[in-house]
């Protein structure tokens, strides 16, 4: 009896193993493929690296360092808020409209400006036209106001003639 214990046992062993083979054999094949993959990457990786390196050496040397400004360290420590935008809006006895076009800003946003609390997260180009503003009188603002109008009619003009011509 111990000898078909024996060989039920054996062929069970063997047709288990041979299930076992059949059914893991498409992930062996898969993982090879993936490693040939994996392998091929990091080639392609290590080659895109090395070129990095030797474009970034290579435009080191054509940089040209250009000086620093000294209102571009004003305008990093440049705070505005709500309060100040209409402090200096008032100042120079602007409407909101007014003071927009002197900025280049929409009349709706000198609005929301000034209905904000805190500290403004303004556009580079908003701070640079706010900070050249700061210094000026209500007479300066003015001129500038009209100045830019003159140069927004000129335009329009130019605009409206090349619409004739067409």
């Amino acid at each position: 009896m111990s000898n078909v214990v024996k060989i039920l046992k054996a062929e069970i062993a063997r047709i288990c193993k041979r299930e076992a083979k059949s059914a893991t054999q498409a992930i062996g094949k898969s993982n090879t493929w993936l490693r040939k993959t994996v392998a091929d990457l990091k080639k392609r990786v290590l080659l895109l690296e090395k070129d990095n390196k030797r474009l970034g050496a290579t435009m080191k040397k054509y940089q040209v360092e250009s000086p620093q400004k000294p209102d571009q360290e004003e305008d990093g420590k440049a705070r505005f808020t709500s309060r100040g935008i209409r402090s200096l809006r008032r100042r120079l006895r602007l409407s909101q409209a007014d003071f927009g076009k002197l900025v280049g800003a929409t009349t709706h946003a000198v609005y929301l400006w000034e209905k904000k609390t805190g500290a403004l997260n303004l556009r580079d180009k908003t701070k640079a036209a706010l900070l050249a503003i700061r210094g000026l009188g209500a007479r300066e603002a003015r001129e500038k106001l009209a100045e830019i109008g003159k140069k927004i009619k000129k335009g329009r003009k130019a605009a409206s003639k090349k619409r004739k011509r067409s």
